[in-house]
């Protein structure tokens, strides 16, 4: 559902129904917005925990990966994600507008590391927390391809 403020968008091929409002790759911040749907709720009344890790697995893993090729474009962007937390703290209604406020909070890349707040766009009451650590790891062997010297 769109909001009429900005396009929604695909994050691995599917609409997770956020809609992008400001970035700041340089300094790793990343705000959407989600109008909450029945759906999105679990049986607590919470924001549902698992929504809560997949959005900010899927947000800022890309606020990562670009943020460190912008800071740093001769290294390996690809990682894997050491560690995924997420908590849901209140409850929430159906029809609810949230800020998702993604931030890099350690630009080293060999641990780079996010966090994730779902709050209120109007109150500002926090709804749910979550956090990201990766690794950089050269998965797919992407330094030692010859097209990679091309880049």
């Amino acid at each position: 559902m769109s909001l009429g403020l900005a396009p929604q968008h695909e994050t691995f091929g599917a609409d997770d129904g956020t809609t992008i409002h400001d970035t700041d790759v340089e300094r790793g911040y990343l705000l959407l917005k989600l109008l909450v749907e029945e759906h999105h709720i679990g049986t607590g009344g919470t924001l549902d925990e698992g929504l809560v890790a997949t959005l900010a697995d899927n947000h800022t893993t890309f606020l990562l990966v670009a943020h460190s090729l912008a800071l740093h474009p001769e290294d390996m962007p690809i990682s894997v994600s050491v560690c995924l937390s997420a908590q849901a703290l209140a409850p929430i209604c159906p029809g609810t507008l949230i800020d998702i406020v993604c931030r890099v909070t350690n630009a080293a890349l060999d641990k780079p590391h996010a966090t994730v707040v779902f709050q209120d766009s109007h109150t500002r009451t926090v709804y749910a927390v979550a956090s990201q650590t990766k690794h950089a790891k050269d998965v797919l062997g992407y330094q030692h391809h010859p097209a990679s010297s091309k880049l």
